[in-house]
């Protein structure tokens, strides 16, 4: 049996193709990403293993997942081309593709600008926030970028560990 790319795994072919046509696959994003590591034929991709569209759709993801290891940063750079490319193209054809990761919310984004601001006054780093929060670095990240949507209590428990104040101008329109 030939594995090719998944020499390494044990996973068959077909089972690596089944999760990869099903995107909401617990293993989906893993294996996406070991695939676009392995492979450097956009065309062998897309014709055997994965959508174009479901490429598109999850490439933040799939690439975030890529990231972790420092020595992908090149084919990382390679398949961002290839994502812009593809986008283009299913554009074209007017395909409209939604990413996985969801839109920020301009008032989570200004939100987290203030939070970011004060804590960069403070000269705390985001690990440092962390560690008084109680969370990860990831989770102070997302707030600051408006990704996190946080509870009134969590925003309170942030702006005191902050030792600062916040006012939010609530109005209707």
């Amino acid at each position: 049996m030939k594995k090719d790319w998944l020499w390494d795994r044990r996973i068959s072919l077909a089972q690596a193709k089944k999760i990869l046509s099903n995107p909401g696959h617990q293993r989906f994003i893993s294996l996406a990403a070991l695939l676009l590591v392995r492979k450097n034929s956009p065309r062998e991709v897309f014709t055997e293993y994965l959508s174009p569209e479901d490429f598109c759709q999850y490439w933040l993801k799939i690439k975030r997942k890529m990231r972790k290891n420092v020595w992908q940063s090149a084919r990382t750079i390679f398949w961002q081309v290839v994502y812009e490319k593809v986008l283009e193209k299913l554009k074209k054809k007017g395909l409209s593709i939604k990413s996985a990761n969801t839109e920020v919310d301009s008032f989570l984004r200004h939100l987290g600008e203030q939070i970011k601001t004060v804590r960069v006054n403070k000269r705390l780093t985001q690990s440092q926030l962390a560690k008084k929060l109680g969370v990860s670095q990831q989770i102070v990240s997302r707030i600051e970028k408006g990704r996190q949507n946080v509870s009134v209590l969590t925003l309170k428990e942030v702006v005191d560990k902050l030792n600062a104040r916040i006012n939010l101008d609530i109005r209707a329109d």
